[in-house]
């Protein structure tokens, strides 16, 4: 028997599937699922992690029975890492790796950032940065976890064991020739008329599902008594959509449900959202009234 040995690379993040040492804990296996132990940092969503870990905002919410109040700040979740799967017997470790990104034009230390999937935070640590201030040329640290997964080789080993011989009597010994059956000829009339039915071709009638993307004014709602949920009033969005907004600001982000529509009033003419105050309040918002970027499908 041939023993086979091999490796197989995980690259987890947004070019290589690489995460960072500060908000990656480790790693966990549930047979052939492999979950990443993460916790939440600021200004990380779960669409950010779905999108990081490749997998979906549902699958973290049923692996993390937490989130129904929300995602928070210092949580500890485990995500289903939705990468390539690696048999159970495979011995998973990992390594911190360093690259170097050379600052292009116009490039910040954000947009580097949201380049490579890491905090601004963990790029000024790695190049004891005090500032935002970056330099045309200048080289950057940027580090990442390499999860390795290499499977231990297996031996098959089989046992032979001599035949027993068995006496037989004359008298049960059977003839060389194999039993032949007689067909029935009512049997093969029978198969002939029966024919099995094939179903009939049908489409799907609905309407495929459109992306919307838009910018505009979003503004708080007043509320007698806040609420411990997100949700908002939406111009065109049926109700029961899930809306992701970003805060242009700060970049910050939440996802709100839609639970009616915006009154057509002259003070509503320039808004396309109204949140409720937990959602603004998660937004960090300076005023009433600010920018914001919506992503949902209609």
């Amino acid at each position: 028997m041939r023993r086979i040995s091999y490796a197989v690379l995980l690259f987890i993040g947004l070019a290589s599937f690489g995460f960072a040492q500060t908000d990656s804990l480790g790693i966990e296996r549930q047979g052939e699922k492999v979950f990443v132990i993460h916790k939440v940092k600021p200004q990380q969503t779960l669409y950010s992690l779905s999108r990081r870990y490749k997998t979906t905002v549902s699958e973290i919410n049923a692996a993390n029975p937490i989130l129904a109040n929300g995602l928070q700040i210092g949580q500890t979740l485990k995500i289903p890492y939705g990468g390539k799967v690696i048999s159970p017997d495979a011995q998973v470790t990992s390594q911190l790796q360093e690259s170097t990104h050379k600052v292009k034009a116009g490039e910040t230390l954000f947009s580097i950032a949201q380049k490579y999937d890491v905090q601004v935070s963990d790029i000024k640590s790695w190049n004891s940065l005090s500032s935002n201030a970056i330099n045309l040329g200048q080289d950057l640290i940027i580090k990442k976890q390499v999860l390795t997964a290499v499977e231990q080789p297996k031996t098959q080993t089989t046992s032979t064991t001599a035949p027993t011989s068995i006496n037989v009597p004359d008298s049960l010994k059977v003839s060389d020739k194999p039993f032949e059956e007689v067909p029935n000829s009512n049997s093969l009339a029978l198969a002939d008329t029966i024919k099995p039915e094939i179903p009939e071709e049908t489409s799907y009638p609905g309407t495929p599902f459109e992306q919307i993307q838009v910018e505009g004014n979003a503004e708080v709602i007043s509320e007698d008594e806040p609420s411990s949920k997100f949700f908002a009033l939406h111009r065109t969005a049926k109700v029961g959509t899930v809306i992701k907004v970003k805060n242009l600001m700060n970049d910050l982000t939440v996802y709100v449900r839609v639970i009616g529509t915006i009154p057509e009033t002259s003070e509503n003419e320039n808004v396309i959202i109204k949140l409720n105050q937990r959602a603004y309040d998660h937004l960090k918002a300076i005023d009433k009234r600010f920018r914001v970027q919506l992503n949902y499908f209609q």
